[in-house]
């Protein structure tokens, strides 16, 4: 079943796109913000993964994939930065559009300084390769968000969206995982296989830092361009 990384592509992103054209999420009038995402963060990521992927930290399970590959990662993991981002930002979209959100106390200092303890945390695990870049993604991300986009984290649908796109994350990735589609070189992840030893079920806890760090600076992005446009 060598399409089936890709099956899993269409599916995060069919039904997303079909109802973008929601009368009132609307969200094909606000894809003139998504390219901006998609270079100032996936850009970076996709290197990322294939740094990774070239220096064996994870890899990919050729029963499961077309064989088509841009440098060292497959097609089908290529996409996966175009579906998923496109998929949440639509969820947050529905969000703001269904849920009346409130406002929140916002300051920056505690986004600057959980992003300086995720660079320490990086430190301590600087001889795991994954658990280290993974933290200095948060870090990064923390510390930019606010000064991105102060007004998306200054709302109850911000937090609504990391809720339910980590649910959704969870369902996903535990299918990449198990099957397993995506595996990782133990070394490179910290603890080992079980709850609480380096995974939650089969995902590794790094995963979860990844995806908030990934998800968190394509919607800050995004929502930087799309209030600049009154979009």
């Amino acid at each position: 079943m060598n399409y089936l990384y890709l099956l899993i592509n269409f599916l995060v992103i069919l039904f997303p796109f079909l109802l973008s054209f929601d009368k009132k999420v609307a969200f094909y009038k606000k894809w003139k913000a998504l390219p901006f995402a998609y270079i100032a963060v996936g850009i970076p990521f996709v290197l990322w993964d294939m740094i990774m992927t070239k220096e064996g930290h994870w890899g990919f399970s050729e029963d499961y994939i077309l064989g088509i590959h841009i440098l060292s990662i497959p097609l089908e993991e290529a996409l996966f930065f175009v579906t998923v981002p496109y998929a949440c930002i639509f969820t947050y979209e529905c969000i703001v559009a269904y849920i009346p959100s409130k406002r929140i106390p916002f300051h920056p200092a505690p986004y600057i300084l959980l992003g300086l303890l995720s660079f320490v945390l990086a430190a301590v695990f600087w001889d795991q390769a994954y658990t280290m870049s993974a933290f200095v993604s948060l870090g990064i991300v923390l510390i930019g968000a606010p000064l991105l986009s102060k007004n998306m984290l200054s709302t109850s649908s911000f937090l609504i969206f990391i809720a339910i796109t980590m649910g959704l994350f969870i369902a996903v990735n535990y299918i990449l995982t198990s099957i397993p589609i995506v595996w990782y070189w133990h070394e490179a992840i910290w603890g080992d296989d079980g709850a609480w030893q380096g995974r939650f079920i089969t995902i590794p806890y790094e995963d979860f830092i990844y995806n908030i760090a990934m998800l968190t600076g394509y919607l800050a992005v995004y929502h930087r361009f799309r209030d600049r446009w009154g979009l």
